[in-house]
């Protein structure tokens, strides 16, 4: 108990006058530190509560939270209990049962932290946790990060016991008397986690006794590592500014391969969103000039002088025309006919009335379609580019459909089809702009 004690003292896991809440599965782990932070508490100065997540995946789940119930009432610990369909939101969002589990797991622990009032939330890793955790990361492929393990502090999230390894707490169990229950799955050999725990970790013991320990050691020894370059790429960086953080290229130039790399998944990590090995890379590989969306809503936007990670602007809904002005977002749109030849701008397409009849739409261009121009068909792609259209600008940019059809791009083209014969009468629609040039598509 004291080498728990000083570890929280290190990382001022228990502050005096706070409230703790404990995540107690029912299992031996969670059961030793709920019972450890009660004896804790009485010196320490804090208080404990204990929560509770019924996952509902197994038979015995109702059972595990009846006990857990009786064990805390008997002792007059306050006791929040959180239920979800985990199998159902796991089929919903496309992800595994573990990771659908640990999602709605912490989703309860914090609202229930903060309905409570905690200033803490206490599980219960440890030291083989940590070392499974490490392992299961180079498993999946890593970078420096993943490598720095289980963090014995996240925001409010501490794990007292992570320093403390499985026998100890085996031994504590022990002498205490605590009471548990076994969760059956911990057996199946079909989750990696139990792989590495039943049959993995302890053939590595066997090679290297203390492996574990010293995985531990590594993650704290690469935490501050870690750390360092976080600093480091924040203090490049300026503060999120309209949905958007850039970066001038000589500052990205101006570093090493690591911390180019870092100020990335920085500017994505303020913008909500974790980026990949590969995704970071894809990003700096934009060079001098390009566009890549990016997971999240995001997308990078790399300029000669500046790379800007932002939020992509949200595609305005299609509209149908009809006669007479209308409202499209930040535009003022005109639909009239005439025999008249209207001056050609980038604000007004021309069509021949007859050839065009029918329901015209306007909306943002959806990335595909051709166009018959003078030298032949072209995807609207390439004649983008041919105008000088910034990719970035492209998906925003308003056109005119016919049946699904495009037959028209402002400021581009008009398909070879859909132009006014001589003669024939002509349908112009124009587009009025408002708002600043930052609000405009065009």
């Amino acid at each position: 108990m004291k080498e728990v004690e000083a570890f929280c003292r290190q990382w001022d896991m228990l502050p005096e006058g706070a409230l703790v809440l404990c995540a107690v599965s029912g299992g031996r782990d969670s059961m030793a530190l709920l019972h450890l932070l009660c004896a804790m508490s009485g010196r320490g100065g804090f208080s404990v509560a204990a929560a509770h997540y019924n996952h509902q995946l197994r038979p015995a789940a109702g059972r595990d939270e009846a006990f857990v119930r009786a064990w805390c009432g008997e002792r007059g610990i306050p006791f929040f209990c959180g239920r979800g369909d985990v199998a159902a939101f796991a089929k919903e969002e496309g992800r595994s049962l573990e990771e659908a589990a640990r999602i709605l797991r912490y989703r309860f622990l914090e609202e229930t932290a903060d309905r409570a009032g905690a200033a803490r939330i206490a599980t219960a890793h440890h030291r083989e946790d940590n070392a499974e955790t490490v392992l299961l990361h180079l498993l999946r492929g890593t970078g420096l990060h993943g490598l720095t393990g289980i963090a014995p502090v996240r925001g409010r999230i501490v794990r007292p016991l992570l320093e403390m390894s499985r026998e100890a707490i085996n031994g504590y169990v022990r002498e205490n008397s605590i009471p548990y229950v076994e969760d059956e799955t911990n057996a199946d050999p079909a989750y990696t986690r139990n792989r590495l725990r039943l049959e993995v970790l302890p053939l590595l013991e066997d090679l290297s006794p203390g492996c574990a320990s010293r995985i531990a050691g590594a993650c704290g020894l690469l935490r501050v590592e870690d750390e360092h370059l976080r600093r480091e790429a924040e203090a490049l960086l300026p503060p999120v500014e309209q949905g958007a953080v850039t970066v001038p290229a000589t500052v990205l130039l101006g570093q090493d391969e690591a911390l180019r790399r870092r100020l990335v998944r920085t500017m994505a990590r303020r913008l909500g969103t974790e980026l990949t090995a590969a995704q970071t890379e894809a990003v700096l590989a934009l060079g001098s000039g390009g566009y890549m969306d990016l997971p999240g809503g995001l997308c990078a936007v790399r300029k000669p002088h500046k790379l800007t990670l932002r939020y992509k602007k949200p595609a305005l809904e299609p509209l149908k025309l009809s006669s007479g002005r209308q409202e499209w977002g930040p535009y003022g749109v005109r639909l009239w006919e005439t025999t008249e030849e209207p001056p050609e701008t980038a604000d007004a397409v021309t069509l021949d009335a007859k050839r065009a009849a029918g329901p015209l739409t306007i909306a943002a261009w959806d990335g595909a379609g051709r166009l018959a121009v003078e030298n032949g068909s072209r995807t609207i792609k390439r004649l983008f580019a041919d105008r000088g259209v910034p990719v970035e600008k492209r998906e925003e940019h308003p056109a005119l459909y016919l049946e699904g059809r495009p037959v028209a791009v402002f400021g581009v083209a008009v398909d070879w089809e859909f132009r006014p014969r001589p003669g024939a009468r002509r349908l112009v629609v124009t587009l009025e702009r408002r708002g600043t040039d930052d609000d405009l598509l065009l």
